[in-house]
């Protein structure tokens, strides 16, 4: 009889342990959802049913029996209506929307157990009612039949879920169902064994709580993976709560699993929308509010429909104001690749549409600018090739005006001294070859756009005077004089006081015939003048052909100006004036 005993309190103790150990742990651990809600309200029951069970066991006389009597029917009254609701959840009725459905449906239970604790008025519940002995009642049967009732109806929801779907979902209510008929065998075995004594089994324990919990237990297993039992750290869906980005979890039956705050931020109507609704409901309230493309409808049956791949495209939504938003759609896999749901994220793109959009306006703007400066560039390069090629020809004027001249003059001087003095005729044909060298090197250093050698390595002073050396040759006598310091004139206005000098000795010795010439170079702080003045042919009318045009840019080019004289019958002059750049070192 103790090993009886023994056996009835440890199997109801592991129930009790087993149904406590799941409602704490589910509490904490699972995602608090109305289906998760049912589950423990199932789990509560058999645990109160288990500890009834264990004070009954304990009851030494009649009263204290009938209390714990009434403890335990608390619990048994309710589970099928507990299973029911569970069910009802799992399946997504719509029956629960109706609130005064849920009432009607526990009023049943309720009568049961009004009819149970007023027992000792009718006798109709228990018959007989002791601590040795205890008969059943025809309200007891009718209590039977109605929780039956309650878990047959479940188990028929299940069994029509399970034939109308597939996939993960049809393999869950499966096991459900495998899982029910465990306690619903014992139960009917215990009642039939203790109201008929037929020794069916060799003891009067009553398993019926026991297996509902390991039954629980197996629900637990067939949904750990599906909604309310998503075991993810509360840290971790905060996060997911607070991103700025939308997310949204769909089941493999299209419902609506779980979605964070910025969902419902985002979309307008979305704070109307449950856990476990459909799908549905939300498409239509984006269709409402988004511009229809092809890249948005493709979108459209991609959210409603399974997926084996990851969808992505965009979306402007036009309320509560126009924005842009990136759309992820990523399915969700099982183990054996069973497909479980897929999550969709929704990212705000609204600023770099933005800045795209202003993008292409600044890359049109850009294009047009660079049109306009392709033109340009193209006429710089225009002015750029003339303004060289003037130089150019400038530069080689003087230099092959300045050596041929010298070269007709010391070979005019060699052919008279060919017949009157044949060895000084040698020495000037000698000076007439070193000219044409010179010449050609210059005239190579004004292709490279060089200065002339004489600036390269000497001031301006020195270089004219080389220069008046090379034109002495030909027979005309050259004075210069030079007052103040030649380090004021820097490399740009040497060379054009320098080419001044070239194309009037160059001038006064092919045009004018002169045999005498005075240079006077004056070189102060502020300006620099130069005067030149032959005894040549002079000329009553100016013509400025290249060469004077050419001394004109020049000086203008330095915001200097040259004035041209002459009184017509002889002499040339030329006066040259430049401004010197103001040298704050001097100061």
């Amino acid at each position: 009889m103790n090993y009886y005993f023994d056996l009835k309190i440890l199997l109801q103790s592991v129930s009790v342990l087993l149904s406590l150990s799941m409602i704490v742990f589910f509490l904490v651990k699972g995602k608090k959802t109305p289906l998760l809600y049912s589950y423990i309200f199932c789990q509560i029951a058999i645990f109160i049913w288990s500890s009834g069970q264990i004070m009954v066991l304990f009851s030494i006389d009649d009263k204290t029996k009938w209390f714990s009597v009434l403890v335990e029917y608390t619990a048994i009254v309710t589970i099928g209506f507990c299973w029911l609701v569970f069910c009802l959840f799992f399946t997504y009725s719509r029956l629960l929307g109706k609130r005064y459905f849920i009432v009607l449906l526990s009023l049943p239970s309720a009568l049961t157990y009004t009819m149970l604790a007023t027992n000792n008025l009718h006798g109709l519940f228990f018959s007989k009612f002791s601590v040795a002995e205890v008969n059943y009642g025809p309200l007891f049967w009718v209590h039977a039949a109605i929780s039956y009732t309650y878990l047959i109806s479940g188990t028929a929801i299940l069994i029509k879920y399970y034939t109308s779907h597939m996939g993960t979902a049809r393999k869950q209510a499966r096991l459900l169902i495998s899982a029910v008929f465990i306690p619903f065998v014992a139960n009917i075995l215990y009642l039939v064994n203790s109201a008929f004594d037929l020794s069916i089994v060799s003891t009067d324990v009553d398993i019926t709580p026991l297996s509902f919990a390991f039954s629980m237990l197996l629900f637990a297993v067939a949904v750990f993976r599906f909604r309310f039992l998503n075991i993810v750290p509360i840290a971790f869906r905060k996060i997911i709560h607070n991103l700025n980005e939308s997310i949204v979890v769909i089941d493999s039956i299209n419902r609506i699993d779980n979605f964070n705050k910025s969902f419902v931020a985002t979309f307008p109507g979305a704070d109307k929308i449950k856990s476990y609704d459909n799908i549905s409901r939300f498409i239509k309230i984006l269709i409402d509010n988004i511009i229809i493309t092809p890249e948005t409808e493709k979108l459209m049956y991609s959210i409603k429909h399974e997926t084996q791949k990851n969808v992505n495209g965009e979306l402007t939504l036009l309320r509560p104001e126009k924005k842009s938003y990136h759309v992820n759609i990523q399915p969700l896999f099982g183990n054996n690749n069973e497909f479980l749901g897929k999550i969709i994220l929704f990212s705000n793109i609204t600023e770099y549409k933005r800045l795209l959009d202003e993008l292409n306006e600044k890359n049109i703007e850009l294009s047009a600018l660079n049109a306009q400066l392709a033109e340009y560039a193209t006429k710089v390069e225009e002015l750029a090739i003339i303004k060289e090629r003037n130089r150019f020809a400038r530069d080689v004027h003087d230099t092959l005006g300045h050596t041929m001249t010298l070269l007709i003059s010391l070979l005019e001087v060699s052919s008279i001294m060919c017949r009157k003095e044949p060895e000084k005729a040698s020495e000037k044909l000698g000076d007439a070859l070193k000219t044409a060298r010179d010449g050609l090197k210059e005239l190579r250093r004004s292709i490279k756009g060089l200065e002339p050698e004489n600036l390269e390595y000497d001031d301006i002073v020195s270089s004219i005077k080389k220069m008046t050396e090379d034109f002495k040759l030909s027979g005309m006598e050259i004075d210069f004089v030079h007052e103040g310091l030649s380090s004021l004139i820097n490399a740009e206005y040497s060379k054009v006081i320098f080419r001044v000098c070239q194309e009037a000795l160059t001038n006064s010795l092919r045009h004018g015939k002169a045999k005498h010439v005075s240079i006077i170079l004056k070189i102060s702080q502020e300006k620099v003048k130069l005067f030149i003045f032959d005894d040549g042919c002079g000329c009553a009318n100016i013509k400025k052909g290249f060469g004077l045009s050419g001394m004109e840019q020049r000086a203008k080019n330095l915001n200097g100006k040259l004035i041209l004289g002459s009184d017509g019958e002889s002499g040339f002059n030329i006066r040259l004036e430049i401004p010197l750049p103001i040298n704050e070192d001097s100061n």
